[in-house]
């Protein structure tokens, strides 16, 4: 008996120190509610560089234009309504959207406005770059990040996508002539 009772107690006592986190039981967490984000709303502002039937490159986002955008023209005085054909490659414009772009390069978005700037140093941008445009017969360039226009110059990186090669160029408003690169 004296062996059964020692057995016993030697049970008890290893029983008493085993892991007591094994012995508890398990509280779930409550589960963090996945809260649906909105996308937000956002704007792009640049050059378009590049119109395909469906698209427009817009600094380094093509955008996609779907049948319902809303195509504006801005002379910074009043809005008019304009239609998809009004879009050429040289306007500066404001595109909004809405984020997230795709994880691309060119990023990639789906525009839901297109407004046309009009007002007089937006036409007289347009004009120099689509004068540098067709000087160097670049018919699909992609500006790296928005334009710098200072005093009475433009200035942008941009890659040429036929080569591959990125160049800084910087435009006169006034004579449209332009240095590519330090040249």
């Amino acid at each position: 008996m004296k062996k059964f009772t020692m057995l016993m107690a030697s049970l008890l006592f290893l029983a008493a120190c085993s892991n007591d986190e094994e012995a508890k039981p398990k509280v779930e967490e409550p589960k963090k509610e996945e809260v649906a984000t909105e996308q937000q709303e956002m704007t792009e502002e640049g050059f378009i560089t590049q119109v395909t039937a469906d698209q427009i490159l817009v600094n380094n986002i093509y955008f996609t234009i779907p049948e319902e955008v809303s195509i504006k023209h801005d002379d910074g005085k009043e809005q008019k309504d304009g239609v998809i054909s009004d879009i050429r490659t040289g306007m500066k414009v404001v595109v909004d959207y809405k984020g997230p772009l795709a994880d691309s390069f060119p990023m990639e978005g789906k525009a839901e406005t297109v407004s046309i700037q009009e007002d007089e140093a937006s036409l007289e941008e347009a004009k120099a770059l689509t004068a540098f445009i067709e000087g160097e017969k670049l018919p699909r360039l992609l500006m790296l990040g928005q334009p710098i226009v200072r005093e009475n110059e433009i200035g942008f990186l941009f890659t040429n996508m036929e080569n591959g090669k990125m160049s800084e160029v910087k435009i006169d408003l006034d004579t449209h002539e332009y240095t590519i690169g330090g040249e």
